[in-house]
């Protein structure tokens, strides 16, 4: 699972993100750790290397997602989709 996203899809992701995370909309001129291409349905869950399924991502966000597709809701205890930045 530690495949890499091919280097011209890497920063075509990037360049689409502007310099932010595409999640928690960090600029990654201030971030602390690299940013990396985070696959918004995870390949755990059978997500593709495909542009439509990368984001571009702060280290915090993508540690805090990582295989996760669903969060519960705090007030509700429902379980909702997590954001899509697609």
């Amino acid at each position: 699972m530690s495949e890499r996203t091919p280097e011209p899809m890497r920063r075509i992701v990037a360049a689409r993100a502007r310099g932010y995370c595409e999640y928690c909309r960090c600029w990654e001129q201030f971030a602390t750790e690299s940013f990396t291409v985070e696959h918004i349905k995870p390949r755990q869950a059978d997500g593709e290397t495909v542009l439509e399924n990368l984001a571009w991502s702060c280290f915090g966000c993508n540690s805090h997602k990582h295989t996760k597709t669903q969060a519960s809701d705090p007030e509700t205890g429902e379980k909702i989709a997590l954001y899509n930045p697609r």
